[in-house]
């Protein structure tokens, strides 16, 4: 590999709209109809540029633009590309020792490496990763919020009408938001809310389609409406529960005797959303007692680095990878795919289902029900000029060499 420095580092607010308004989960308010993308371009002297999102690092306590310009310029400017990244062929073995402390501290960096490495090599992420696995990468649409609470008149069946929707827009997969009990119903109205909602969108969906269950921590300390939730909706076949209950041997225990019980043991259980460090000791715990089946932090936050060697951590133990992808706008959705096609372990992509900006056409398409890949190098992901011209460049703020 030719190496380039990198002579260019910008950050751009990039606002991102969803196609409905989304409401409630467990404990954040409304989300509403948009989000946002602090999008980082890392150029290099020839022109070449890769992409990343500092998203995790603004929402952080040290989340402020000029913390932010600060720490890219440290640890990008003046690098050269083939410090970024150790790679046996085409393949990412690990992170350049020079940045090794960067890209720990903020492991989002990695994601731009790869782009920019494999822009300059001309090889695609998907080989970075360790090659392809799958042409088809399954997708499931999570906005399924409690959108009940957006019209009270209808109830669980404005979940159940924007439910049948989704499958009419080809999707086959749909994870749904429970715990309401946990801030904003009483706790049993709460539960049989959530039981309601559940039932009603597989009546809507019909038997074939798969539903996911996330509480978002909402059962804390109920261990017995969560029983009863999982005994009420038994029929209706869901493919995973996700943070039920904050994570915990003890409670995790009793979830798999509910799950053996009501749910079969076909369902997984899945958790680490909120694990800023993996593999920290209570999801390790985890691992080790086979109490879960499917682990996930964040698939930008923790970076395509990071991922890769979860995986490798993971090796053998049989938990999934399924990493979490909510507030990572399109560019998240980018990243999610690729290293689902490369993922031997991925379960499916979380689908946020944002209108196009910013970029040009990705060459991702969606059909039966997930999203098909074609060729590219690095992640594959253009920014569009004539967008970018008319909306966000006068908003780029750029620090050089």
């Amino acid at each position: 590999m030719a190496a380039e420095k990198i002579t260019r580092v910008s950050l751009t607010h990039i606002p991102v709209s969803y196609r409905k308004e989304v409401g409630k989960n467990a404990y954040i308010d409304n989300i509403g109809r948009s989000r946002s993308e602090w999008l980082v371009r890392v150029r290099t002297d020839s022109g070449l540029e890769g992409l990343t999102i500092a998203n995790r690092f603004m929402r952080g306590p040290d989340g402020t633009v000029a913390a932010l310009l600060d720490t890219l310029k440290e640890a990008l400017i003046g690098r050269t590309t083939d410090e970024l990244l150790a790679l046996d062929g085409d393949q990412v073995t690990g992170v350049g020792k020079t940045v090794s402390r960067a890209f720990r501290d903020h492991p989002w960096m990695t994601n731009a490496a790869f782009d920019l490495v494999g822009r300059v090599s001309g090889i695609s992420c998907l080989d970075m990763l360790g090659g392809r696995v799958r042409d088809l990468v399954p997708a499931y649409d999570t906005t399924m919020y409690f959108q009940d609470f957006l019209d009270p008149g209808k109830g669980a069946a404005k979940c159940a009408e924007e439910a049948a929707a989704a499958k009419a827009s080809g999707y086959r997969q749909m994870k749904i938001k429970t715990g309401r009990g946990g801030r904003w119903m009483l706790p049993e109205d709460g539960m049989r809310r959530d039981a309601e909602v559940v039932l009603a969108i597989r009546d809507a969906v019909g038997p074939d389609f798969t539903l996911l269950v996330d509480a978002n921590f909402g059962y804390d300390g109920r261990m017995d409406l969560l029983g009863r939730f999982f005994e009420e909706t038994a029929s209706a076949n869901i493919f995973w529960f996700e943070e039920m209950v904050t994570a915990g041997v003890d409670v995790y225990r009793q979830m798999r005797e509910m799950q053996a019980k009501h749910a079969g043991a076909k369902s997984l259980l899945v958790c680490g959303e909120v694990d800023r460090n993996p593999i920290s000791p209570v999801f390790q715990d985890l691992i080790d007692q086979g109490l879960i089946d499917g682990y996930q932090p964040d698939i930008v936050s923790h970076g395509f680095a990071g991922w890769m060697e979860l995986e490798r951590q993971l090796e053998g133990s049989g938990v999934k990878s399924v990493p979490h992808n909510f507030g990572n706008g399109r560019y998240g959705a980018r990243a999610s795919v690729i290293f689902g096609a490369a993922s031997k372990t991925f379960v499916s992509h979380e689908d946020e289902r944002q209108h196009d900006h910013t970029y040009k056409p990705d060459g991702l398409t969606f059909e039966d029900g997930g999203y098909r890949v074609g060729e590219f190098h690095g992640l594959g992901l253009e920014i569009d000029p004539d967008i970018w011209a008319r909306d966000h460049a006068a908003h780029e703020i750029v620090i050089s060499a």
